[in-house]
């Protein structure tokens, strides 16, 4: 009898498994009696063969099943880990085509010294986002739908569903810069300068890669191992070529003397420092690439900051080996003119071509997986009315063919248009803007933190209501608003284990409960590099970036955002706020400003109260916003703003 209950069970596991949208799978795992332990059973089926997954929960159903469809299909979804699943797919994205093709031309334009000052303050400002990111994957639990999750979890999801069509937009278009670069290469390897031919291989990349999606991923995964291994041998390629290649008119060798040459700037056709900047940014911004693929991590909290932190940092040394090398070893002429010098002065020059088309198809790769789901966590949310289509997956991973279809048409568009310096920075305005929201989005995130902070520390200590059930300091409002019990000890408060199962959101009666919005941070290594101060900085030189790159992309990208976000207020006013709501930036820093000239800013907090007390005047208003839904109920709540020492609080 047990055993035929425990099979139904796994069915039922298994039929909310296979489609329906949001599946958690630790959720549905949950049972009236209990959890179901799928970790147990036998990796091997009635019939002998070997499952596809050691937890496969059709294992004691398919009986034999053949080693093409156990092997090629999947049956139930796929998770990663930090280096499988985040690692490789930050780093095949951070080291594209630009490094490839670009680099030399920036050391030609800025001279060694600013180049190095370029990569460094690129990957500073990719940095603080991805700080930024970490910080609040630590605060908050992250779901899936990645940089479109951070922002809408944290500033609600009306400015998140504007920043995340302006961030799809964004990395459709770095993906058809990519992209073309790959075309340019295979147009001049079969010897034509035709640049329809260059559009025309890269369309057909974008239609491969476009396949390979739609497989899954699983094979994308796969897929990308492959490909970053060659990108490294190319890198390599590279590195050792500068050594054993013969110079010649164009490469000089490691003493040929071209480095005093070639260390300061020499700014030609109306480049300046900000505008190479602009063009050698995008190959920094697929370093959230990580974040995008929250939904299929085994542990994203843990996952996301370890992966993304060690690929920035393996980024950035191979952008600094190429820079360099190339100042030392190439003429100031040919790192202007010639874009496939990286080519010339390899060891093996078919290594190194492999690696510049790899770079090309890895980091449209990346981009194709991972904008689609954002969009379809947009859609599903249902935040932008019309676009509910674009929701839609396919298989046990639900992958979004429309919205791969919408970024696939947006892609070959730009790839009609050409040229990577002129691309490059209309790339640069979304990913500035949308990671300088992520910024905003940890600092609101860490300030929410202090007022709740500040806030329950007031009814500290009021009552000893029920200390078998809430410890030494719980009171009868916690009944009513278990939100103000911490997650986290605060003052002498030491939680027992009945605590912490109420922090946690449940009771020991099985009661649920409202979980914690904010948290504190974690203790991991990189815990304290998340700097909220650093995070409002990282807005404002963003900001300024975006002006200094190009001041009319920077006001089109701006007025892009303003619309989107009144289309959503106009058309979707119900929308969910964020957990940062609560701070309101322009009143802090009223607040910051009296404090810092020396005034004490008078703070009050809203109370609800019956009418009965003679002395205090009170006022009528309505506690929820003004909405036509409402407008025929009367006003019932009554309130007014007290100075504390008018008010005495007994519990």
């Amino acid at each position: 009898m047990d055993q035929n209950n425990r099979r139904r069970t796994d069915l039922e596991v298994a039929s909310f498994d296979s489609g329906e949208p949001g599946f958690d799978r630790a959720r549905m795992r949950r049972q009236s009696g209990g959890f179901v332990d799928l970790g147990n059973e036998s990796q091997y089926g009635t019939g002998g063969h070997q499952a596809s997954g050691a937890n496969e929960i059709f294992a004691d159903v398919q009986g034999d099943v053949p080693w093409w469809k156990s092997n090629f299909f999947i049956s139930q979804p796929v998770l990663f880990g930090t280096w499988d699943g985040v690692f490789t797919s930050c780093l095949i994205n951070i080291f594209g085509v630009i490094v490839f093709l670009r680099s030399g031309w920036m050391v030609g334009q800025a001279g060694l010294v600013n180049a190095v000052l370029i990569v460094f303050f690129t990957v500073f400002v990719a940095l603080i986002s991805v700080l930024s990111a970490v910080g609040i994957c630590e605060r908050c639990r992250i779901e899936s739908g990645g940089v479109y999750f951070l922002l809408a979890h944290t500033l609600g999801s009306r400015m998140g569903g504007a920043l995340g069509m302006v961030y799809c937009f964004g990395q459709a278009v770095g993906c058809a810069l990519n992209v073309f670069g790959f075309g340019e290469s295979m147009a001049s390897l079969v010897g034509t300068d035709n640049t329809w031919a260059a559009r025309g291989f890269a369309v057909s990349a974008v239609l491969l890669l476009g396949t390979i999606n739609v497989a899954g991923v699983k094979w994308v995964i796969k897929l990308q191992f492959v490909l970053l291994l060659i990108i490294l041998v190319a890198a390599l390629d590279f590195f050792v070529g500068s050594f054993t290649t013969v110079p010649d008119v164009e490469f000089k060798g490691w003493l040929g003397g071209t480095i005093g040459n070639n260390t300061w700037a020499d700014y030609q056709d109306g480049y300046t420092w900000f505008k190479c900047f602009g063009v050698f940014f995008p190959t920094i911004t697929g370093i959230l690439a990580g974040i995008n693929m929250s939904g299929d991590l085994r542990n994203p909290s843990i996952n996301i900051p370890n992966g993304s932190l060690a690929a920035i940092s393996t980024g950035t040394f191979l952008y600094l080996m190429f820079v360099i090398t190339l100042a030392a070893t190439v003429t100031r002429e040919a790192l202007l003119t010639n874009f496939s010098i990286t080519a010339d002065m390899s060891a093996v020059k078919i290594l190194l071509l492999a690696g510049l088309y790899v770079s090309s198809m890895s980091s449209c790769l990346g981009a194709m997986y991972g904008t689609p789901r954002v969009l379809q966590s947009i859609s599903n949310e249902k935040v932008i009315p019309g676009l509910e289509v674009l929701g839609h997956g396919r298989g046990p991973n639900r992958v979004p063919i429309y919205s791969m279809i919408v970024v696939a048409v947006v892609t070959v568009t730009f790839i009609i248009i050409g040229d990577i310096n002129k691309l490059a920075p209309i790339v640069t305005m979304p990913f500035l803007i949308t990671y300088a929201s992520i910024d905003y989005s940890y600092f609101a995130l860490a300030q929410t933190f202090d007022l709740q902070h500040r806030r329950e520390m007031r009814f500290q200590g009021h009552s000893q209501r029920d200390p078998q059930v809430y410890g030494a300091t719980g009171s009868d409002l916690d009944l009513l608003f278990p939100e103000r019990i911490r997650h986290k000890t605060v003052g002498d408060f030491t939680p027992s284990p009945t605590d912490s199962a109420i922090m946690n959101g449940r009771t020991s009666n099985g009661e649920v409960r409202p979980a914690i919005n904010v948290h504190s941070k974690n203790k991991n290594w990189y815990s304290h590099l998340c700097n909220r101060w650093l995070s409002l900085a990282g807005v404002a030189i963003k900001l300024l970036l975006m002006f200094l790159v190009h001041w009319m992309y920077a006001i089109g990208c701006l007025l892009i955002l303003w619309l989107l976000w009144l289309y959503i207020g106009a058309a979707n006013p119900a929308v969910k706020p964020g957990r940062a709501s609560e701070f309101r930036f322009f009143h802090w820093l009223k607040i910051s400003f009296l404090q810092a000239i020396g005034k004490r800013p008078l703070e009050y907090e809203q109370l609800v109260v019956t009418p009965v007390h003679a002395d205090v005047s009170m006022e009528q208003e309505r506690l929820n916003d003004d909405n036509e839904d409402f407008a025929s109920r009367r006003r019932y709540h009554q309130s007014t703003a007290l100075q504390t020492h008018l008010v005495s609080v007994d519990s």
